[in-house]
């Protein structure tokens, strides 16, 4: 499996909350060699069968990506954001000076979070806060009619538009949180093919995590056992913290995560998740979560033991956010022998 080439093309997919249906689209197409029984949801997740015997057991992860939002347009043709539930995005520091991408209704505008440059701020304003309605997206358009006329209006989501690129066997670039998964999932589904599942396994791809796990509580209906939730791992080894602070390390392996702002984890998985990895010599790392939610918390809804498995990640919820290849890797493993054991 080519996993930097498969996160690659799923990081920068656009798939902004409510606009999934891209990143969906592409899911079910890479998954087809390995399984008939896909379907896209009412509410647009996508759920892949591997029927076996045993356990139902639900893999999944979120399509959908940190995004802004157009407030307003002004009449020179700039747009106001609203970053709704803003607070998820580290800083507004991390919008200003990035490429942005406008998603209109008939194209996507290729633009720049902007707000005013050192040269014409005063001191005071150079060390004032950044206030969000001071942070703008240009799209090199002239008036509001310009705008409107390339299909933008109130309610079009905004995005970051970098590339990924590779450094070594590190990887940053936007939408890892959570696009990681579908290498994940896709390289579960190639290693079983022509194995022996000890489980009845799906796999899913579910929508609107960013906005308070909405697709999660539609998936939690379908009645599993045990649900697998994959998302980024909060990664502390950089000097801009403390030591300790998140003891959590690229290159380190996949996080068992006990317990988050949220919910504490089923301990009993969480244990056989960490005798499989000790029986096929796998490393892992164990991990508390405090300010962060996952979709796991919502397969409670429907009587499904919730878990999180999480692949480290530096910088969450910038444009800037780093994995390192072979945690996702090991992830896969890990996995592939759970559903297999």
């Amino acid at each position: 499996m080519d996993t930097y080439g498969l996160l690659k093309k799923y990081t920068e997919i656009p798939g902004p909350m409510g606009h999934e249906h891209r990143v969906q689209k592409e899911f079910m197409g890479d998954l087809r060699p390995y399984t008939d029984e896909i379907k896209l949801t009412n509410v647009g997740n996508v759920l892949a069968h591997f029927p076996a015997e045993g356990r139902k057991i639900v893999i999944f992860g979120h399509a959908d990506e940190i995004a802004s939002y157009v407030l307003s347009i002004t009449d020179d043709g700039f747009l106001h954001i609203s970053r709704g539930r803003g607070g998820k995005v580290a800083y507004p520091y991390c919008l200003v000076g990035q490429k942005a991408l406008v998603i209109g209704d008939s194209e996507d505008v290729r633009g720049a979070f902007i707000s005013g440059a050192g040269h014409v701020l005063t001191a005071k304003e150079r060390e004032a806060p950044l206030e969000n309605w001071k942070i703008y997206v240009d799209i090199g358009a002239s008036s509001s009619e310009e705008v409107e006329e390339r299909g933008i209006h109130v309610g079009s989501p905004i995005i970051w538009n970098p590339t990924t690129e590779r450094l070594g066997k590190k990887v940053f670039g936007k939408a890892m949180d959570d696009r990681f998964t579908y290498p994940v999932m896709l390289g579960i589904a190639e290693k079983i093919q022509g194995e022996e599942l000890s489980c009845d396994l799906y796999m899913a791809s579910t929508v609107l995590e960013e906005v308070g796990l909405r697709g999660a509580q539609s998936l939690s209906r379908h009645g599993f056992d045990i649900g697998i939730a994959l998302d980024i791992g909060i990664a502390g080894d950089y000097p801009a913290l403390p030591k300790g602070r998140m003891p959590i390390k690229l290159g380190g392996g996949p996080v068992l995560v006990w317990r988050d702002a949220g919910i504490v984890y089923n301990v009993d998985t969480i244990r056989e998740l960490r005798e499989t990895a000790e029986r096929h010599d796998l490393p892992y790392q164990h991990g508390i979560f405090e300010n962060y939610g996952s979709d796991g918390v919502s397969m409670v809804l429907g009587g499904t033991k919730p878990n999180l498995v999480a692949t480290p990640c530096r910088y969450s919820h910038m444009p800037i956010e780093m994995m390192h290849l072979d945690d996702i890797d090991q992830t896969v493993e890990l996995l592939y022998r759970y559903v297999t054991d």
